[in-house]
């Protein structure tokens, strides 16, 4: 087969990797490109990894160990087409091209100058998952920082297409196309992702792969390895004219077509050059035919660079730790002072809650292993269908920045629902069963009495106990014929509903306060509950 196929072949898979995988993120449930999506997403590099840390070295590891056969035969085959950021910036580099001049419309071979900072940065982000954080993982990974932009600003941009369309096809009578509800996200948690997709939009816009190959932990990872790989591009002494044209389409800037030199770790396997070469002077071979290898001058002073960052930045993570912990803690004390300041004032939500812990989805078992293996794809926050989950900021410290937490200021979490433990690709949030789910209990209802509308208003309420699906939130006398909350926190799962359904503002009188270590829920009694049926809009 002549090499120049290899492109277009490149070309097909990586779409259908990036159309899979973002009709996941966009919730676009097609009969074949669903299952196929969720399938892919085994493949992602890091979320391999860190599902196989979190489960089993057994089924589990088989994205992460046919992720590392692919570079060891094929080189960067994963950053190529399996990477949907890599296939975003592709296009986002084919689309710039079109506003430019024609003669500015090249890339050009660079030196590997920049080992120092890429091998720099994974050798931080290696640190400091060590650690016990995934700080810069959730903040460079590009399948994370992928799931981003698709939740924080594709699906937005769906829905809004989507409900124009309808709208203008309901001024002819037509139907066929369903409105969908916008759910807005933190602002904090949006200006991230516009800011993260501005620079890899503005780097892929200006030289190609540059962020895949300074800035993303994947791509540097992969780069050691790919200098082993099987198969390899390569120039033929002979058939090379010198002509330079396959240099002036490399993303990577790998290629020297001078030097007649190719440098292995940065190498994506775009095979664009096989495409424009008039003289077949590229091959793409075993490695044994193709003779001794050219390796980069200074690639090994990079991989030093790498161990002795690594070593050396030991010490940083206690710092880092205390750090994020003070900042936390400053945080409660904040809390608590605000509490005593409006303690007097009275009236129905006007005491705050005092250091309210966030609630992980059910299946993460803890704050602990949900921390150290939520990647902060947003995957869950876009398959729930109450759209609890939300991204959050800092609210699990530096460990967990940007991982989401449920917020029952907007929602709630359904009690048979269990979409959240069947996407996540990291282990981060367990499989279970609505069975399983039932009884964990992800947080504990609390009751701030003097904060409830029957207490500070002298008026009849009892929302909370009617949202309970466990009656872990039951109404009992209390004076003058009104009825008070009265809990049974054993049968609470921590499920939200009482919390979102109480009209007080701006502070509830009944809360969940997260578990930090998911326990048992007593399971229901017939006589107990679940209710047979929770009305779907709630009364505040």
């Amino acid at each position: 087969m002549p090499l120049y196929h290899l492109r277009k072949i490149r070309i097909l898979v990586s779409l259908v990797f990036f159309v899979a995988i973002l009709f996941v993120f966009l919730g676009i449930a097609l009969p074949l490109i669903a299952p196929l999506g969720d399938g892919l997403l085994q493949l992602q590099l890091f979320p391999s990894v860190l599902r196989m840390l979190a489960l089993s070295f057994g089924t589990a590891a088989t994205g992460f160990v046919l992720v590392i056969l692919l570079t060891l035969l094929f080189g960067r085959v994963y950053c190529s087409s399996i990477c949907p950021m890599g296939t975003l910036q592709d296009m986002i580099t084919a689309l710039s091209r079109q506003f430019r001049k024609r003669k500015t419309q090249r890339f050009r071979y660079t030196s590997n100058r920049k080992n120092l900072l890429r091998y720099s940065i994974l050798a931080a982000t290696v640190l400091l998952w060590a650690g016990g954080s995934l700080f810069l993982l959730n903040l460079l990974d590009p399948y994370a920082n992928f799931g981003k932009f698709s939740v924080s600003l594709f699906h937005p941009a769906t829905i809004w297409i989507n409900n124009t369309l309808a709208f203008t096809l309901e001024r002819f009578d037509v139907f066929a196309v369903a409105p969908m509800s916008m759910h807005a996200l933190p602002l904090d948690v949006v200006a991230v992702s516009v800011g993260l997709f501005a620079v890899v939009g503005t780097m892929a816009a200006w030289r190609g792969r540059l962020f895949c190959n300074t800035i993303c932990p994947a791509g540097s990872a992969l780069g050691l390895l790919a200098g082993h790989s099987v198969y390899r591009i390569g120039f033929h002494e002979q058939a090379c004219t010198h002509c330079g044209k396959c240099e002036r389409v490399c993303k990577a800037e790998c290629l020297d077509s001078r030097a007649k030199k190719v440098d292995q770790s940065r190498c994506i396997n775009c095979f664009n050059c096989f495409a424009s070469c008039p003289n077949q002077g590229l091959y793409y071979e075993l490695r044994k035919k193709s003779g001794p290898v050219r390796q980069p001058a200074n690639s090994d002073k990079g991989k030093r660079q790498f161990l002795l960052t690594l070593a050396g930045g030991l010490a940083s993570i206690p710092m880092g730790l205390k750090f994020a912990a003070a900042r936390q803690g400053h945080a409660v004390l904040a809390g608590r002072q605000q509490r005593r300041h409006l303690h007097h004032r009275g009236g129905a939500g006007s005491i705050p809650i005092d250091s309210q812990l966030p609630v992980t989805p059910p299946g993460s078992l803890s704050h602990s292993h949900f921390t150290s293996h939520c990647i902060a794809c947003y995957l869950c926050v876009s398959t729930c269908p109450t759209k609890v989950i939300v991204p959050s900021f800092f609210t699990f410290g530096l460990e967990g920045f940007m991982q989401p937490r449920l917020d029952f200021h907007r929602s709630f979490c359904n009690y048979d629902c269990v979409r959240c433990t069947e996407v996540c690709p990291t282990g981060a949030i367990t499989h279970q069963t609505p069975g399983q789910k039932r009884l964990i209990q992800t947080g504990v209802v609390r009751f701030q009495v003097e904060s409830c509308i029957v207490v500070a208003d002298r008026t009849d309420c009892g929302a909370c106990s009617e949202h309970c699906p466990t009656k872990a939130v039951q109404m009992v006398p209390y004076r003058d014929g009104l009825f008070i909350p009265r809990l049974t926190p054993s049968l609470c799962v921590g499920c939200g509903a009482c919390e979102f359904a109480c009209p007080t503002e701006p502070y509830k009188a009944i809360y969940v306060n997260g578990r930090t270590v998911h326990q048992p829920a007593r399971p229901v009694e017939d006589d107990e509950g679940p209710r047979e049926e929770v009305p779907d809009e709630f009364p505040f």
